[in-house]
């Protein structure tokens, strides 16, 4: 994870189903014990003399940041550019349900926000919301090089992913169905239900 970004926000609500979908519901974590003295469990098991007793972790059960991190390399559509984002939308690599990271700067229109104190955080006020998918949500977009893209984020989120207005950030999510639009000449179907959200370093 040498790229990782700063990871600033986490949606449990949204990250336990991405990460089922890329490495499964649960984790196992072997523990090893060697038959044959002086070698590591490792080589020992390797050589077929090592037996392993294996604890299992409920995806669901962990933060949401371990969840996270758990899945960041998994993501094969990593830290796109818009550009790239709509190019893999319009010849079909990428369909509702695929789970992307894409680059940019956050914009969340309409929204003041005062400095930021964490012993006194700025109220923050959402003039507009929508429903996506059943999830009460205020839009945001993410612009790169003249293009422009609609990110949702659950509104639960408003706090501290505010805070990253017009900061360069990757937003990681999963792609939902919309009615047509076009951005840079590209017909796109398709909006970002945000799961993530991190400031570029």
């Amino acid at each position: 994870m040498n790229s990782f970004n700063s990871l600033i926000y986490v949606e449990k609500r949204l990250i336990v189903p991405i990460a089922a979908k890329l490495i499964g519901s649960s984790l196992a974590s072997a523990v090893g014990t060697s038959k044959s003295g002086g070698f590591s469990w490792y080589i020992a098991a390797s050589m077929e003399s090592s037996s392993e007793k294996s604890t299992e972790t409920r995806i669901a059960e962990l933060f949401p940041e371990d969840i996270l991190i758990h899945v960041y390399d998994k993501i094969v559509h990593s830290k796109l550019t818009i550009r790239e984002l709509c190019e893999c939308i319009s010849t079909q690599k990428l369909e509702p349900a695929s789970v992307v990271s894409l680059i940019g700067t956050l914009n969340i229109p309409g929204v003041k926000i005062g400095t930021y104190n964490p012993f006194d955080p700025p109220e923050i006020t959402i003039e507009k919301t929508y429903k996506v998918y059943g999830e009460t949500c205020f839009s945001a977009e993410i612009e790169k090089d003249g293009f422009r893209f609609p990110i949702y984020f659950l509104l639960d989120s408003k706090e501290i992913v505010c805070y990253s207005n017009s900061k360069p950030v990757e937003v990681i999510g999963v792609l939902k169905w919309s009615p047509s639009y076009e951005v840079g000449g590209f017909a796109i179907n398709q909006i970002m239900l945000a799961a993530a959200l991190l400031l570029l370093r």
